[in-house]
């Protein structure tokens, strides 16, 4: 398993005036380099769905309580899904809202179910602004709700375990390199370019890791008409 010291070691290989070994000078800088390219990279990845979604986690709802707070560092979310309190299995996809506040809007969303502003019950949709999730129909009691994404990785150490696949490491090593070759006043625009040429052909890989054939329809609604 590669770790920070073996991103520093090909920082060096790229710049060999670089002192980047345990208990050299540069070891402080070139990690905050790295980190601010494993950000970068990040940023980059959150915008392909399903990528490197191995972020599985719960959120709890409180009674009468419209919202819950974001999971720390998920910087994107897939899916939630209810957890069944009987089997700790999941029940059933929560219905994404696509406009803000219309979580409390009254409606009926199945031919014998309806909501409104005074309904309570399990979670069955929801609407997030990133910083917290609103729940319909208001919780009326603590259920559990799993959640499928991307969180961000922790910050890179010498010593730590590098968290992504070793394809990635080159890609944040040169980004981190060139980064630390910018002087004073120096325009951004060409390192975010250079972000987007070296880390875009890794993305695509790991974006095409399922190679299986496409789902089927999800019949989910009744129609009368």
């Amino acid at each position: 398993m590669a770790t920070g010291q073996s991103l520093l070691d090909t920082m060096e290989v790229m710049d060999r005036g670089l002192q980047l070994q345990s208990g050299e000078t540069g070891v402080t800088l070139g990690l905050r380099a790295l980190n601010a390219a494993q950000d970068h990279f990040e940023s980059l990845m959150s915008l392909q769905p399903n990528v490197m979604a191995s972020s599985i986690g719960t959120v709890t709802t409180s009674a009468s309580t419209e919202s819950t707070a974001f999971p720390t560092g998920l910087v994107r979310l897939d899916r939630l899904q209810f957890i069944d309190p009987t089997t700790s299995r999941p029940s059933w996809d929560l219905d994404r809202v696509g406009y803000t506040g219309d979580h409390y809007t009254s409606r009926t969303m199945y031919p014998t179910v309806q909501f409104n502003s005074a309904t309570t019950g399990r979670p069955v949709r929801y609407w997030t602004n990133g910083s917290h999730i609103y729940w319909d129909p208001l919780p009326d009691a603590t259920h559990t709700v799993r959640y499928y994404g991307m969180k961000a990785a922790d910050d890179i150490t010498a010593s730590g375990t590098f968290a992504y696949p070793d394809i990635v490491m080159l890609p944040i090593a040169q980004f981190a390199v060139r980064m630390l070759r910018i002087g004073k006043d120096d325009e951004a625009g060409p390192v975010i370019d250079l972000g987007n040429q070296i880390f875009g052909p890794v993305i695509q890989t790991l974006a095409r890791f399922n190679r299986d054939r496409a789902p089927g329809y999800d019949y989910r609604y009744t129609h009368t008409e």
